[in-house]
């Protein structure tokens, strides 16, 4: 029993300090933005909310880039992952493993197919440009499909007695029983488009278009007092969602008892 308690305590002592370690970048910017020449002050803020109007559409832009990309993927990822699990057709476990193959290779890689594949579109320089690449990203439908083996089939094919749309398949038998894992994926999703640097970097010549990320890359144009505060201000809405839907996230990570 001591043996176990033992290894509680230190299990518990090692999870904190990597806690803290994680956590020590966030402290540090907040308590960044609010020192001014080593007092206590909001003029950090000021500047960036009175002076630096670039701060907006860059921050709305991230906003709208996130939402649509977010809101987009989850009409490609549930009928591809549905369509994984239930459809019949040649070489289907190949073109998954081409999936899981396609996830795990480094952004970078595929850059410069899409910047080719864009300017020859014509969308480069365009909020199309950026969102057109981003709807068809395999994470979400590599998760999706892996919580589609948990979900109860026989509410599928009771729904099937009623009906033959697929359409009305998807919506009244499978996606209640994904609610849970759309929430998570939806939050991954959205924290990745939120993140993003490369794509706007490279696609993208008008500030107008850019997002926040590249404000805040862009330490020889903006003063660190700026920067600490937008630094502050991008953290929010991702800390915000991981609040209100942590618990939606857990469950949605973790597949239900297929015994």
């Amino acid at each position: 029993m001591k043996r176990l308690t033992a290894g509680k305590l230190l299990t518990a002592a090692f999870i904190l300090l990597l806690g803290l370690v994680f956590f020590y970048p966030v402290a540090a910017s907040i308590l960044r933005s609010f020192r001014v020449e080593g007092q206590i002050a909001i003029q950090s803020y000021m500047e960036l909310f009175f002076d630096c109007f670039i701060f907006y559409p860059m921050f709305w832009n991230s906003v709208l880039y996130a939402g649509v990309i977010t809101l987009l993927q989850l009409f490609v990822i549930i009928p591809c992952a549905f369509g994984f699990m239930y459809a019949r057709f040649r070489g289907k476990n190949a073109l998954y493993i081409f999936y899981i193959m396609l996830m795990m290779m480094p952004l970078q890689v595929t850059v410069l197919p899409n910047y080719i594949g864009l300017r020859d579109m014509g969308l480069l320089n365009t909020r199309t440009g950026i969102i057109l690449p981003m709807i068809f990203a395999p994470f979400g439908v590599i998760v999706m499909h892996q919580y589609m083996k948990s979900i109860d089939n026989s509410i599928i094919e009771a729904t099937r007695l009623d009906t033959s749309s697929m359409i009305r398949i998807l919506w009244t038998a499978v996606v209640p029983q994904l609610r849970i894992c759309i929430f998570a994926v939806a939050l991954f999703v959205f924290a990745e488009c939120w993140n993003m640097v490369e794509q706007p970097m490279l696609f993208l010549k008008d500030d107008r278009l850019k997002t926040l990320t590249i404000m805040i890359s862009q330490t020889d144009t903006f003063s660190p007092a700026i920067l600490s505060a937008a630094a502050v201000i991008f953290m929010i809405p991702v800390l915000l969602l991981y609040m209100f839907f942590n618990e939606h996230l857990e469950q949605g990570l973790t597949l239900k008892d297929l015994s």
